[in-house]
Protein backbone atom coordinates (compact mmCIF):
# COMPACT_ATOMS: atom_id res chain seq x y z
CA UNK A 1 0.00 0.00 0.00
CA UNK A 2 2.91 2.33 0.52
CA UNK A 3 3.91 2.18 -3.22
CA UNK A 4 0.81 2.78 -4.57
CA UNK A 5 0.36 5.62 -1.86
CA UNK A 6 3.35 7.42 -2.50
CA UNK A 7 5.25 7.28 0.28
CA UNK A 8 8.79 7.94 0.56
CA UNK A 9 10.28 4.86 2.81
CA UNK A 10 7.73 1.96 2.07
CA UNK A 11 8.54 0.19 4.79
CA UNK A 12 7.85 2.52 7.97
CA UNK A 13 4.10 0.77 7.91
CA UNK A 14 5.75 -2.61 8.39
CA UNK A 15 7.87 -1.77 10.82
CA UNK A 16 5.20 0.67 12.75
CA UNK A 17 2.57 -1.89 12.74
CA UNK A 18 2.77 -5.32 11.64
CA UNK A 19 3.81 -6.87 14.85
CA UNK A 20 0.92 -5.23 16.91
CA UNK A 21 -1.23 -6.12 14.23
CA UNK A 22 -0.12 -9.49 14.00
CA UNK A 23 -0.55 -10.02 17.70
CA UNK A 24 -4.23 -8.43 17.76
CA UNK A 25 -5.05 -11.29 14.88
CA UNK A 26 -3.43 -14.30 16.79
CA UNK A 27 -5.86 -13.01 19.84
CA UNK A 28 -8.52 -12.49 17.58
CA UNK A 29 -9.07 -15.64 15.19
CA UNK A 30 -8.57 -18.35 17.73
CA UNK A 31 -11.04 -16.46 19.65
CA UNK A 32 -13.57 -16.08 16.88
CA UNK A 33 -12.72 -19.96 15.37
CA UNK A 34 -13.46 -20.59 19.26
CA UNK A 35 -16.85 -20.29 19.90
CA UNK A 36 -17.20 -20.47 15.76
CA UNK A 37 -16.64 -24.44 16.32
CA UNK A 38 -17.83 -24.69 20.03
CA UNK A 39 -21.30 -22.60 19.99
CA UNK A 40 -22.39 -21.72 15.95
CA UNK A 41 -24.59 -24.41 14.12
CA UNK A 42 -22.98 -25.71 11.18
CA UNK A 43 -24.81 -24.14 8.47
CA UNK A 44 -24.45 -20.88 10.11
CA UNK A 45 -20.63 -21.38 10.14
CA UNK A 46 -19.81 -19.63 6.92
CA UNK A 47 -21.71 -16.51 7.59
CA UNK A 48 -20.66 -16.28 11.39
CA UNK A 49 -16.73 -16.25 9.75
CA UNK A 50 -17.42 -14.08 6.92
CA UNK A 51 -18.90 -11.47 9.51
CA UNK A 52 -15.89 -11.81 11.33
CA UNK A 53 -13.81 -11.38 8.39
CA UNK A 54 -15.68 -8.10 7.88
CA UNK A 55 -15.11 -6.70 11.25
CA UNK A 56 -11.29 -7.82 10.91
CA UNK A 57 -11.02 -6.33 7.25
CA UNK A 58 -12.51 -2.95 8.84
CA UNK A 59 -10.22 -2.74 11.86
CA UNK A 60 -6.80 -3.67 9.22
CA UNK A 61 -8.47 -0.11 7.09
CA UNK A 62 -8.90 1.82 10.12
CA UNK A 63 -4.90 0.31 11.50
CA UNK A 64 -3.83 1.66 7.70
CA UNK A 65 -5.34 5.00 7.81
CA UNK A 66 -4.94 6.12 11.50
CA UNK A 67 -4.25 3.33 14.02
CA UNK A 68 -1.20 1.90 15.64
CA UNK A 69 -2.22 -1.87 15.04
CA UNK A 70 -3.68 -2.32 18.69
CA UNK A 71 -7.09 -2.56 19.45
CA UNK A 72 -6.34 -0.05 22.04
CA UNK A 73 -6.46 2.90 19.09
CA UNK A 74 -9.94 1.77 17.87
CA UNK A 75 -11.33 2.08 21.56
CA UNK A 76 -9.92 5.14 22.30
CA UNK A 77 -11.18 6.44 18.65
CA UNK A 78 -14.75 4.71 19.87
CA UNK A 79 -14.14 6.62 23.01
CA UNK A 80 -13.45 10.07 21.34
CA UNK A 81 -16.28 9.90 18.55
CA UNK A 82 -18.96 8.79 21.91
CA UNK A 83 -17.48 11.70 24.09
CA UNK A 84 -17.77 14.48 20.89
CA UNK A 85 -21.50 12.84 20.40
CA UNK A 86 -22.31 13.83 23.96
CA UNK A 87 -20.99 17.54 24.17
CA UNK A 88 -22.58 18.53 20.89
CA UNK A 89 -26.10 19.53 21.07
CA UNK A 90 -27.89 17.78 18.01
CA UNK A 91 -28.28 19.50 15.09
CA UNK A 92 -32.01 20.30 13.36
Amino acid sequence: MSILQGKDDIFLDLKQKFWNTYKCGLMYWPLVQLTNFSFVPIQWRTAYTGLYGFLWATFLCYSQQSGDGTLTSVFTFLRLKEANAVERPPEK
